[in-house]
C-alpha cells in the first residue's frame, strides 16, 4: 500500500499514528482499529506483542556490538535459531552496494547499510505482520528489491513514497491532502503498464549511478 500526497500533507503523520495504534491521544486525535476492532493494551505497549515494525528514513545504531552478535541477539530474543544471523547478512547484501561483514560494528555501518540491514532482519527474523516504511527512496538502498522481499515474506507493506514508480507498484495507494485521507486509488492495469515502462528507465538509472559511483567511465 503506498501513501501518497504532496510534502507537508501528513504522510508520515499518518504512518506514525498506525505505528502507535493511535486512539485519540495523538494530535490529529485518530483512531486505528484492527479488524473493524480497537486494539489492546498489549498489542499498544507489549514489544513481544508488537504487530508492527517500522523502517525511518535515517537509521543509526547505538549499540556497540558487531552485526553478528545483533542479530543472533535479536533471533534468541524472538525465540529463533540464531543461525538466521547469516541469512539477514546475505539477504541485506543484496539490497545496499556496500558489503556487510558480521564482524563489523553496527556503529560504522552507513546509512544504507544500516538499512539494508533492518530490511533483512525485519523480513526474517521479525514477527511483526505489518512494516511501515517513510521514503525508502532516500534510504540509499535498492527500493524495489527491499520492497519485494518484504511482501514475499507475507508482510502487509505500507510505504511512504514520492516516488512515481514506487507509487504504482503498490496494489492501493492512499492520497492524502492537508491531514487527512481523501481518496484510496487501487492501481489500474494501465497504470501497471506505466509502472513497467518506468521500471525499465530505473533500471538504466540505476546502471548508470553504479558505473559512476565506481569511478568508471560512462559510454
Amino acid at each position: 500500500i503506498g501513501i501518497v500526497g504532496p510534502t507537508g500533507s501528513g504522510k508520515s503523520t499518518l504512518i506514525a499514528d498506525i505505528e502507535q495504534f493511535a486512539q485519540g491521544d495523538t494530535p490529529t486525535c485518530r483512531k486505528i482499529l484492527i479488524n473493524g476492532e480497537l486494539p489492546d493494551s498489549q498489542q499498544r505497549y507489549d514489544p513481544r506483542k508488537k504487530l508492527v515494525a517500522q523502517l525511518s528514513q535515517n537509521m543509526h545504531f547505538l549499540a556497540d556490538m558487531s552485526v553478528g552478535e545483533f542479530l543472533r541477539m535479536h533471533a534468541k530474543s524472538r525465540g529463533k535459531d540464531p543461525g538466521l544471523a547469516s541469512k539477514v547478512i546475505e539477504l541485506a547484501n543484496t539490497l545496499t552496494g556496500e558489503p556487510i561483514d558480521p564482524g563489523h560494528h553496527l556503529t560504522i555501518l552507513s546509512g544504507g547499510q544500516s538499512r539494508a540491514l533492518m530490511t533483512a532482519d525485519i523480513a526474517v527474523i521479525s514477527d511483526s505482520p505489518i512494516v511501515l516504511i517513510d521514503e525508502i527512496e532516500n534510504a540509499g538502498i535498492k527500493k524495489q528489491e527491499a520492497l519485494r522481499l518484504l511482501a514475499g515474506e507475507g508482510k502487509i507493506v505500507i510505504v511512504v513514497t514520492h516516488d512515481p514508480m514506487l507509487a504504482l507498484m503498490a496494489s492501493r495507494r492512499i492520497v492524502m491532502k492537508n491531514g487527512g485521507m481523501t481518496k484510496i486509488i487501487s492501481t489500474s492495469k494501465q497504470e501497471h503498464g506505466v509502472f513497467k515502462d518506468i521500471e525499465k528507465v530505473d533500471g538504466w538509472l540505476t546502471g548508470l549511478r553504479e558505473t559512476i559511483r565506481q569511478g568508471e567511465v560512462v559510454a
